[in-house]
């Protein structure tokens, strides 16, 4: 990229901007609800911006209309140019044979329009969806993916689908679509600039919703035309808003047998209430959906991945413990401590102190070992509910343990000798007053 190129892409336009209002990374960060590595990621050119972070870009940087308008037709330009990365070569996928199977036929048009894949993080979810774009890509099936994250755009991550996909259309067929499908604004506001001067109709903001759902229908039956079939990959929808989830299901419904979607989703994370998971019910009383739980893999699948019995047993079948430790098998990669410590941040104070405890006991600890003060069975269990959905801990006959003993390894290094002994202790304290009988279990 030539200087002149930098500076007039997204990222040298953010950065004039920036520097126009004074400002640090820190400070644009602040102003605009992102992080600092969104900012400097998105000035260096290393990810494309998304319509709601440019308008919040440009609300904390001031500008004027004439300058959001730059900014907006910066963005423009970079999201509807595609660009073909080379992908590097998948890992071994080991023990999935089912559901390899499962997808190869999905693909093909077989079963219900959509999959939903539910696991802790690390079991390879992700890693089911890059085998689905794989089989598709060898089927001739076009491919459109978005991933959800917190506070996404309303119909995120299928408007994310929908923007890479709209990159891949001639700019001529862009521009015809949104003249006739005034819902495709609401959906793509960008696109707007393909008809610069035009006065484009406004539908009113109760008609916003059906009119989007008709936009992206339009553009999933046109992707579908070709073959018979459009693939929609769809990552981490415990996340998506509401409206994401009824799209989803006019989709679904609309479609048919036409639409191959597989979604993923984090266990625990998806509560029953949550709209997904009911318009997950309403289809599934239908027969338009099937849901999957995945599971840890086998001792002998895991044996595939690292060939040492002592590794095998501390990651506990779960996927991304096994390939990080047989790099690495005599002790725990940092970038993975960081990512147990943060599942374990999102566990509310209760769940976590409880899980302290139950790493300084047996490897399955009772309840009543659990147990403290004025405390009763019932509140220790509703405080372990959490970790429990999540498939950190497993209620068994013996009482409480970790599903994977890699979560046992970290709690216990992060608590240090000093604090293990000093909880074994109160622990041990406990344990005496409860039988001589001043610890009441109700």
């Amino acid at each position: 990229m030539t200087p002149q190129d930098w500076r007039d892409s997204f990222g040298g336009r953010l950065t004039h901007f920036r520097h126009q209002a004074r400002l640090t990374q820190e400070q644009l960060a602040d102003r605009s609800g992102l992080s600092v590595r969104a900012i400097s990621s998105l000035e260096c050119g290393a990810r494309h911006p998304r319509r709601l972070t440019v308008e919040r870009l440009a609300t904390g940087l001031g500008l004027a209309p004439l300058e959001r308008r730059q900014l907006v037709d910066a963005a423009v330009a970079e999201r509807f140019v595609a660009v073909d990365h080379p992908r590097p070569p998948l890992p071994p996928l080991v023990g999935r044979e089912h559901e390899i199977s499962e997808l190869r036929a999905h693909v093909r048009g077989n079963g219900p329009p959509l999959l939903l894949y539910v696991g802790e993080p690390g079991i390879g979810k992700s890693r089911l969806l890059l085998e689905v774009r794989q089989l598709a890509a060898g089927a001739g099936a076009p491919i459109l993916s978005g991933a959800c994250r917190r506070g996404s755009d309303p119909y995120a991550p299928i408007v994310d689908a929908l923007a890479r996909h709209a990159r891949l259309l001639p700019h001529s067929a862009l521009a015809a679509l949104v003249k006739d499908e005034p819902g495709l604004l609401a959906l793509l506001p960008e696109l707007a600039a393909l008809r610069p001067g035009e006065a484009l109709p406004v539908p009113a903001p109760e008609h916003h919703r059906r009119l989007a759902f008709d936009a992206a229908l339009r553009l999933f039956e046109d992707a579908a035309r070709a073959t018979g079939r459009v693939v929609l990959l769809l990552d981490d929808m415990q996340w998506a808003e509401p409206a994401a989830a009824d799209m989803l299901a006019h989709l679904v419904e609309r479609m048919g047998p036409r639409l191959r979607a597989v979604a993923t989703a984090r266990a625990g994370d998806l509560p029953l209430h949550s709209r997904l998971a009911q318009c997950v019910g309403d289809l599934a009383r239908v027969g338009l959906v099937g849901h999957r739980v995945l599971g840890p893999l086998s001792e002998a699948a895991s044996l595939l991945l690292v060939a040492r019995r002592d590794v095998v047993r501390r990651a506990g079948g779960l996927p991304l413990f096994l390939t990080e430790l047989a790099a690495s098998p005599d002790e725990i990669p940092h970038h993975l401590r960081v990512a147990i410590r943060h599942q374990l941040a999102d566990l509310p104070q209760d769940t976590r102190d409880l899980l302290q405890r139950v790493a300084t006991g047996p490897l399955a600890a009772p309840v009543e070992r659990l147990m403290r003060g004025q405390d009763t069975a019932a509140q220790v269990l509703g405080a372990l509910e959490p970790a429990i959905r999540r498939h950190i801990l497993d209620d068994t006959a013996s009482g409480f343990r970790f599903r994977y003993p890699l979560f046992r390894e970290v709690l216990l290094a992060d608590l240090g000798p000093t604090r293990r002994r000093l909880l074994r202790h109160a622990v041990a304290v406990l344990a005496t007053a409860r039988h001589l009988g001043r610890v009441k279990l109700t």
